[in-house]
């Protein structure tokens, strides 16, 4: 996985990639998740929306969950498709 900091930095600014290092077992953890959802562009979810990965697991998993739930069977292509839509898990 090569994740572009330097996006994070634009979008987020510098203290952001503290707040990755911090939380940095939760952040790989919620990405794992994504993986086993079968998500693909993984990378760009987290670097356009890296403040939803710096929870904690379980509230990570919680949250996307009920998005799933919301979303039905399809969620993974509606999601990569509408990338907007994780703006509700903030």
């Amino acid at each position: 996985m090569e994740i572009n900091y330097n996006k994070i930095i634009e979008i987020y600014g510098k203290e952001y990639l503290s707040l990755i290092n911090d939380n940095i077992e939760d952040v790989i953890n919620n990405l794992s998740y994504l993986k086993e959802l079968g998500f693909q562009d993984i990378e760009d979810i987290f670097e356009r929306y890296t403040f939803i990965f710096i929870c904690g697991n379980k509230e990570f998993k919680d949250k996307f969950n009920k998005l799933i739930t919301k979303l039905g069977f399809d969620y993974v292509n509606i999601i990569e498709n509408d990338l907007d839509i994780l703006e509700c898990l903030e």
